[in-house]
């Protein structure tokens, strides 16, 4: 009896150690077990918007780098309503307006430099695809609220005297600034890719629509997290 102990327990450790082999492994993702109820994340971005003006002669479309941070919160593992706000560095379009003096045959040519910075408030809603899955493609839609802020100098046409037939407009340099307030529809299509069970970086196009076309264009990156 006093033999047989030692070898029971070492044929139980034995047993043991072959069931613990046999299990199957556990499998690895990026994806937290539990689903995300809330993500945000900050980004950089490039901005083209278009502004059409009749006094426009050429490119009517203005760059600039804007920043921002979204806020999304998950109803499903695929659809989530969110939330962003930007801010745009100033662009510039330059614009020409012929004014004609009484009596002159030819018409002298008035410049304006247009300097604008946009201000974006928007909410929407992503379908996000895939699931428990470390590359998420996703497609949005929603309305954004924008003010525009807009700088005009007025430069004095070259070799135009202070001519009393003038208009006022034209005698004397002009600066002036003006605010606009719209709101617009998006679209908007991109990706996030998880570097850790949380965190993750995005990358996205989103297209802004007026009642004369295609308003807006932005390329956003940026990193972010879920909690």
């Amino acid at each position: 009896m006093t033999r047989a102990c030692p070898a029971l327990a070492i044929a139980t450790c034995l047993t043991a150690s072959i069931s613990s082999a046999q299990e199957p492994a556990r499998a690895v993702t990026l994806q937290p077990a539990s689903a995300p109820r809330l993500d945000a994340a900050a980004h950089v971005t490039w901005l083209g918007e278009r502004r059409s003006n009749e006094s426009i002669q050429w490119d009517q479309w203005f760059g600039a780098a804007s920043g921002g941070g979204t806020v999304g919160y998950y109803w499903t593992p695929h659809l989530k309503t969110e939330f962003d706000v930007s801010t745009s560095t100033e662009g510039d379009i330059y614009s020409i307006e012929p004014i004609l003096l009484p009596g002159a045959t030819a018409p002298f040519f008035l410049q304006r430099e247009h300097e604008f910075r946009v201000t974006t408030a928007s909410a929407g809603l992503v379908g996000q695809l895939f699931e428990n899955a470390w590359f998420h493609p996703f497609v949005g839609l929603g309305i954004e609220l924008v003010r525009e802020r807009e700088h005009i100098e007025t430069a004095l046409p070259i070799g135009l005297p202070r001519d009393p037939r003038a208009p006022a407009v034209i005698t004397e340099p002009l600066s002036e600034t003006r605010f606009r307030y719209a709101a617009r529809p998006y679209v908007a299509t991109g990706f996030k890719v998880y570097v850790s069970e949380r965190a993750f970086i995005r990358s996205d196009i989103q297209t802004s629509w007026s009642s004369g076309g295609l308003a807006a264009l932005a390329w956003r990156s940026g990193v972010g997290v879920d909690f």
